[in-house]
């Protein structure tokens, strides 16, 4: 997620200053001004959980599937329903405990 963020930084520059015209200094400084610790910090540990219960819920359906590949298809299915809920879940949970004063 570190990476993803460095590079989403580099591309708002060369967006900005390359086809929008702004002055680097004034992006950088804008960026530096803008991104705070607990950003960043909640951003890799949602990143962490996401990857685990997306593999957590992969492993446990793909582990208990029967029945060949018309059952590997319904456990495939099972695990994208049940872990895109865990996330929209578990999204609004850290969200709350991080950012709720």
């Amino acid at each position: 997620m570190l990476v993803a963020d460095v590079l989403g930084v580099a591309g708002g520059f060369t967006v900005a200053v390359v086809k929008l015209g702004f002055s680097s200094t004034a992006y950088i400084t804008a960026t530096m001004n803008s991104v705070k610790v607990m950003d960043v910090t909640v951003g890799l540990v949602k990143a962490a959980l996401f990857g685990f219960l997306i593999a957590l819920m992969g492993c446990y359906y793909g582990y208990n599937s029967k029945g060949g590949a018309e059952g590997v298809g319904s456990a495939t299915t099972s695990a994208v329903v049940v872990a895109s809920i865990l996330l929209l879940a578990f999204d609004y949970l850290i969200t709350d405990l991080f950012f709720s004063q």
